[in-house]
């Protein structure tokens, strides 16, 4: 790479699996302008002294496994302090990604802290301080015990923006509120720091600071709020359980607050007379009712109670509002909240421990969502009698109903409900919708879902977009999806549904008693998995012609497509064959009235043995054509491939008994742009003529037969793809 020295741009974003970079010269790259990450090597790798002379490098810049440079003199070199067009630098030692591996494992990241062997990793981050003109800082899972000497002088960094992530072994903040230009501040999952006190602000106390926030400090203890933030506008304090501190009394410009997760915080008096945006769950002791507190102008608010108590010590009621654990919440349901504007209503984890005299919820509700509660045959009775005009969304999931109940319910009482859900919901039996006449309809989305004791459906008339039901075993008239016994019923599902998927269904009744071609606003269908007695699909007559998608997938005894099922789907746009280990041909012309289809997708069919008399060459209309691991497929046609005039994209991977493509015409393709062949190791031919001009990428990979034929300037094919503007054969570009 060093005999690059005109090479201006390297962008390595994006590459995730890159672990390290070549140590040969890049630091003679001396025009470099964009440099987006730079890994530091091991033992004979690449050193960080390798950006000494990479002066004029500017943008981002991100240097990861920090943990690699050992040598103070090495830190020396890389010259940071002469790089003054980097706007933005991040130091990041590796932490083996914990993200990857361990995410939401709460118990790692309270005692999450880098722990890196070695004296000097201080004295090598004292020595890589950047240029003055550097906007944007951030310092990753940082090891040592101590911050640089730079961070926090003014007369050296005129940050905007710093994040201290992960600094696990420090235990005192450097002296950030000196930073005169620092607008935006960051520091989490720092286990070190109990107590954030004087040397936080230094001499001064962040005059320009807009955004600050402190999240995942699991030893946080103390705030000892001793300077001001005039121009704070975002305070977020996130997951701080031991925090008992009191927040800063005075933030005049604050507009957005949220508190979670510090259950022990306790302030006696906040003046925010900006605030527009509050947030707080889990929030303790916290106390909003305070003189000088104006709360009328609130934009959006979401508050979580843990406690009755706490709905009482708000100055407001929220716009969101959550209920997590509370006993004697029914207090709540029957009046307290009524009168209020609460947009939005989440019930969590609660127990009803006796019968409601009614339920009272406020007529601007937009969204109910009620969670894993238990007796709820005490509350959804009473919900389904309220008269909720506004309501759009409606969310049962979890939760027990220890008699078994019959839902019944019309839709005259949410008129504007869209979304109605029901997750994992025991002891309903019987869900009855019910349309009168003249009653306004607005219902688009209906799921299903894990609802083990629900046996029947009935729907009347609805004008659903999607209609999904899962894991209802005990459905008779209506099974869906991990139903062993459907019975399709003619009048079963609505006239107007447009979306239908049928999975693991292993005792449907005959195709020709379901009744899918009365559904005339039908356009995607699928059906997946189970399903075992269908060996020809679809029956005549079966499916609408108003279908635009159609996915078969994974039927184990399908042998073959009938045509004379397939020839009325004119509209049909998408058709994907998956998984069907029994298919072993598609004849009959089976695909010849498909004109409007666009994308092919026929893949892991392990005894298809050819597509030669399935009439691909009538897909006029035709725009990608995948065909992956088919491993048996000898052909794909005898007639040639001339007509697909449209056909954009062609994919073909994983067939190892393919030998040849010539006889698919592919210098016909005038539209064609990508082609991709990989993993078919007997294919030997391509093309006996030029490709078409319109191809702009052909990507050959473990094919080695054809690989030799299409060898750069010396292969027999290499005249009829030369022309390629990007030709990849084997991970090289040519």
């Amino acid at each position: 790479m060093g005999n690059l020295i005109n090479l201006r741009y390297l962008d390595i974003d994006g590459c995730d699996s890159l672990r390290e970079m070549s140590s040969h010269g890049i630091g003679r790259l001396k025009n470099l302008q964009r440099l987006t990450r730079f890994i530091v090597g091991q033992n004979n790798g690449l050193r960080i002294g390798e950006l000494g002379e990479l002066s004029k490098i500017q943008g981002k810049l991100h240097i990861s496994n920090m943990e690699n440079v050992v040598s103070v003199n090495d830190a020396s070199r890389a010259n940071m302090k002469d790089k003054s067009y980097l706007d933005e630098l991040i130091f990041d030692w590796d932490y083996k990604s914990y993200l990857d591996e361990l995410i939401f494992d709460w118990d790692y990241l309270r005692t999450y802290g880098v722990t890196q062997s070695g004296a000097t990793t201080h004295d090598i981050l004292n020595k890589l301080q950047p240029h003055p003109n550097l906007k944007q800082l951030s310092i990753r899972n940082y090891p040592g015990e101590g911050f640089p000497n730079w961070l926090g002088d003014p007369s050296v960094l005129n940050l905007v923006s710093l994040e201290l992530r992960g600094c696990g072994n420090c235990s005192t903040l450097p002296p950030l509120g000196q930073l005169t230009q620092l607008k935006y501040l960051q520091i989490s999952l720092m286990k070190g720091v109990e107590c954030v006190g004087d040397e936080f602000y230094g001499n001064a106390s962040f005059q320009f600071l807009e955004t600050l926030s402190f999240e995942y400090m699991w030893n946080w203890e103390k705030w000892s709020c001793c300077g001001e933030f005039p121009r704070l506008q975002k305070l977020f304090i996130i997951e701080c359980p031991k925090l008992t501190g009191k927040l800063p009394e005075q933030l005049l410009s604050l507009v957005e607050l949220q508190i979670d997760g510090c259950p022990q915080l306790l302030m006696a008096s906040l003046t925010v007379p900006a605030i527009r945006q509050l947030r707080m769950g889990d929030f303790g002791k916290l106390q909003l009712q305070m003189a000088g507190c104006d709360f009328t102008t609130l934009q959006t608010s979401e508050i979580e109670i843990l406690d009755v108590s706490q709905w009482s010590q708000l100055p407001m009621a929220p716009h969101q509002l959550s209920i997590r654990k509370c006993d004697y919440v029914e207090s709540l349901l029957e009046e307290e909240i009524s009168q209020t504007n609460i947009h939005d209503l989440k019930i969590y984890d609660c127990s009803f421990s006796r019968s409601l005299h009614k339920v009272g919820l406020p007529t601007t509700l937009k969204s109910l969502f009620i969670s894993e509660c238990s007796k709820l045959e005490i509350l959804v009775p009473e919900l389904f009698r309220c008269h909720l005009l506004v309501l759009e969304r409606l969310e049962i999931k979890g939760g027990v109903i220890d008699d078994s109940l019959t839902l019944s319910f019309s839709f005259s009482i949410f008129p504007k409900l869209t979304h109605f859900t029901i997750n994992g919901l025991k002891g309903l039996e019987k869900l009855s919708i019910l349309v009168s006449e003249g009653d306004p309809i607005s219902l688009c989305f209906l799921s299903l879902d894990g609802c083990s004791d629900l046996e029947s459906i009935e729907l009347h008339a609805l004008n659903l977009e999607s209609c999904s039901i899962h894991g209802c075993s005990k459905l008779r008239s209506l099974n869906l999806w991990d139903c062993p016994e459907l019975l399709f019923q003619r009048e079963g599902l609505p006239s107007n549904l447009r979306k239908l998927e049928i999975e693991k269904c292993n005792q449907l009744t005959p195709q020709v008693e379901w009744g899918l071609q009365r559904l005339t606003s039908l356009t995607h269908f699928t059906i997946k998995r189970g399903c075992e007695d269908i060996e020809l699909f679809p029956k005549e007559c079966l499916l609408p012609s108003s279908l635009t998608s159609l996915e078969i997938v994974g039927l184990p005894n399908l042998k073959s497509l009938d045509s004379g099922g397939l020839q009325q789907l004119t509209s049909l746009k998408r058709l994907d064959i998956f998984g069907c280990s029994r298919l072993q041909s598609l004849t009959e012309a089976v695909l010849q009235h498909l004109t409007s289809l666009k994308m092919l997708w026929i893949a892991c069919c392990p005894v298809l043995q050819s597509l030669t008399e399935a009439g691909l060459e009538h897909l006029t209309s035709l725009e990608t054509l995948w065909i992956l691991k088919c491993p048996v497929l000898q052909s794909l046609t005898e007639a040639g491939l001339q007509h697909l005039t449209s056909l954009e994209i062609l994919d073909i991977h994983d067939c190892p008994m393919l030998q040849s493509l010539t006889k698919v015409g592919l210098q016909h393709l005038t539209s064609l742009k990508k082609l991709y062949i990989k993993n078919c190791r007997k294919l030997k031919y391509l093309t006996k003529e030029r490709l078409p001009d319109s191809l702009s990428l052909l990507r050959i990979s473990e094919c080695p037969l054809l690989e030799k034929r299409c060898q750069f300037e010396k292969g027999e094919e290499w005249r009829y793809i030369a022309h390629v503007p990007k030709i990849v054969i084997n991970l090289v570009l040519y």
